[in-house]
């Protein structure tokens, strides 16, 4: 299920890239994906439900429907917890560094979220681009392939389109 959203969402962003790319000289979609960390400590767990609620340091409060559940049966309230979010991504350059933007509409669906933000750095080796978001906050994605990136440079302006499906796995903190 997972593969075939993503594979939809690809579908769709990859069949505008012709009408995106050529038009601006940008570079092509791509896929990635978003893995996102953290620690905490265990404030309701939901055995049946697959579910669990934590509190981070500074006090939040997060829910979280576990996907990976093999290490869930040693989840227990109080305890201290690590979570690892996992999503897969298309991204699609939308802008330029001198501020050419693509002629085509990216098709955007009530099913995907799709995030606007500059590069504002990238590893082409390794394929990491680190993203800054609206509201200022800087995020990570993995290209799947580092050689469909070279053409993408920090200032440009690009769209994330995440799957809906989120791979959620909890272990207890070490």
């Amino acid at each position: 299920m997972k593969g075939k959203a993503l594979g939809f969402i690809a579908g769709a962003l990859i069949a505008a890239a012709p009408l995106v790319s050529s038009a601006a000289g940008l570079p092509a979609p791509f896929e990635g994906s978003s893995t996102l960390q953290a620690d905490g400590v265990v404030k309701s767990v939901d055995q049946a439900n697959h579910s669990v609620t934590v509190l981070d340091a500074q006090g939040g409060e997060a829910s979280f429907n576990i996907t990976d559940t093999r290490n869930l049966a040693q989840i227990k309230q109080g305890g201290k917890v690590h979570i690892r979010m996992m999503r897969n991504a298309v991204i699609s350059v939308t802008q330029g560094v001198d501020g050419q933007a693509a002629a085509a509409q990216i098709v955007r669906s009530n099913t995907v979220q799709s995030v606007t933000a500059h590069v504002e750095a990238i590893d082409h080796a390794s394929g990491i681009m680190a993203l800054k978001g609206p509201n200022g906050s800087v995020f990570h994605i993995q290209g799947r392939d580092p050689a469909k990136i070279t053409g993408v440079t920090p200032g440009m302006q690009v769209v994330v389109a995440f799957a809906p499906q989120v791979s959620v796995a909890v272990a207890p903190a070490q």
